[in-house]
């Protein structure tokens, strides 16, 4: 399994092709200009990956309660 270095280098890959395809165009709300990448972009992101799942037939909110799980788990964060 990848360190968690090298998993969010795939994150920033998945995210940076998520903002191509959307040429810039930010749904709810606009990053920092010091940002490349806002918080917002992450929550569209997140939010379509859920609408997926939704179509897969999974329960975008039971996955949303796996991965905070998982997420406590691997980094010991208490969300």
């Amino acid at each position: 399994m990848p360190d968690k270095a090298k998993r969010a280098e795939l994150a920033q890959k998945a995210l940076d092709a998520y903002l191509q395809e959307h040429s810039g165009i930010r749904r709810w709300c606009h990053p920092r200009e010091s940002d490349v990448i806002g918080e917002c972009d992450i929550v569209d992101l997140v939010t379509d990956l859920m609408l997926l799942a939704e179509a897969k037939g999974h329960d975008p909110c039971g996955v949303i309660r796996k991965v905070e799980a998982h997420l406590q788990a691997e980094s010991g964060l208490s969300c």
